[in-house]
């Protein structure tokens, strides 16, 4: 499958940094000031094949109301799959007002003044954040590694991490020079790593990822977020926006504090929560909402064995970013080869729903994540990766 290139005029960075993230406003005014997933979540629409059977929740549930989500949830997972709800719409891309600075931490590096600091590798090396399987998006994203062949007249190598501080480091090092790293992740990126930021994907139309809070469609007793408390509760890593970080935040300003209304333990992913609620091992996890309908795509789950008890507004999902320090061909030719080029017909739509990139800006659109990091005081320090 071969991806097509775009007509340059199709840009769309002016219409997002004007516009902003959807719905991060309602969740950054319940923050009092802005979602995986990358690894923090990767999925499409869900909506063309097979049937759910979510409807409108069945009998035992009220009609969903994606406008008044928080009023009509619990619902079950094939309810909200069949909404979409697990993205959000490109029309609201309009909630936020743009940034000139980052509200937390440093802002995006500006290429060195001194030509003498510049890089231009013969090869480059890219990779995406870790998953269960990282090896395995190597296949996933090989007509983006010839886009990014084409584009920048290098080689690239395909290089595949165990861990966000192993992607972040191997970009500090000059040993990473394209990556998409987590929601959580790519601050720590930009802060550690001198990395920038640019672009994000969109599924026809359609971005972001939520959190949702899973249970078995049969548990009686978790209705509500305030329901898991006395339970020991699964977030996926330290290091995961949607399976930690933003839970963390986020949770307390419905009257719960992980770590104290509920003991945390750590499944290591999202998909891992989701499959250990559904066969009984955990009681509840909240996850990655793009991860979830992933694995009902996929016919790994059956949505309407769970039900989804709390969402959040919708975050953006995982950026790629390149490094600071690469001399400017090579900058422009990875911006062209992710941002210009139509991957609806290639496995990057198949595997990950993900037709198109668009150019972002991190000020702005990552405003959300540096609010819940600046209220967790994360240092952007090794250690807190």
């Amino acid at each position: 499958m071969v991806s097509e290139k775009r007509p340059r005029s199709v840009s769309r960075r002016s219409y997002l940094t004007v516009a902003g993230v959807t719905g991060i406003g309602g969740l950054a005014g319940c923050l009092g000031g802005n979602g995986d997933d990358t690894s923090d979540g990767d999925g499409d629409t869900g909506n063309g094949d097979g049937d759910t059977g979510g409807g409108d929740g069945g009998d035992e549930f009220e009609e969903f109301d994606p406008a008044n989500f928080e009023e009509t949830l619990p619902q079950l997972g094939g309810t909200l799959v069949d909404h979409d709800f697990h993205l959000a719409s490109a029309d609201e891309l309009e909630a936020m007002e743009p940034r000139d600075e980052p509200r937390y931490g440093e802002p995006v590096p500006e290429p060195p003044e001194d030509e003498s600091e510049l890089i231009d590798p013969d090869t480059l090396v890219f990779t995406v954040a870790p998953t269960d399987d990282p090896a395995a998006y190597e296949d996933t994203y090989e007509p983006m590694i010839e886009n990014l062949e084409a584009e920048t007249g290098r080689d690239v190598d395909y290089f595949t991490v165990d861990s966000y501080a192993a992607q972040v480091e191997a970009m500090r090092a000059e040993r990473l020079h394209i990556g998409r790293f987590a929601t959580g992740n790519t601050p720590f990126a930009v802060n550690l790593a001198d990395s920038v930021p640019f672009a994000i994907p969109l599924d026809d139309g359609l971005f972001g990822n939520r959190i949702w809070v899973v249970t078995r469609a049969d548990n009686d007793e978790i209705n509500e977020l305030g329901d898991l408390a006395g339970h020991e509760i699964p977030h996926t890593s330290e290091g995961s926006n949607s399976g930690h970080q933003a839970p963390s935040a986020l949770f307390q300003e419905h009257g719960v504090t992980p770590g104290e209304d509920y003991e945390i333990t750590f499944s290591g992913d999202h998909e891992v929560s989701i499959l250990g609620v559904g066969n009984e091992d955990y009681e509840a996890a909240p996850v990655a909402s793009t991860v979830f309908e992933r694995l009902v795509r996929r016919d790994d789950i059956d949505p309407d064995e769970y039900k989804i008890v709390h969402s959040s507004q919708i975050f953006p999902l995982g950026a790629f970013a390149y490094r600071y320090n690469l001399v400017p061909e090579v900058r422009e030719g990875i911006v062209a080869a992710v941002t210009e080029y139509d991957y609806s017909d290639t496995t990057v739509k198949e595997d990950l729903g993900y037709d198109e990139f668009v150019e972002i800006d991190y000020p702005t659109h990552w405003d959300i994540v540096l609010t819940i990091h600046e209220d967790l005081g994360m240092g952007y320090v090794e250690d807190e990766l």
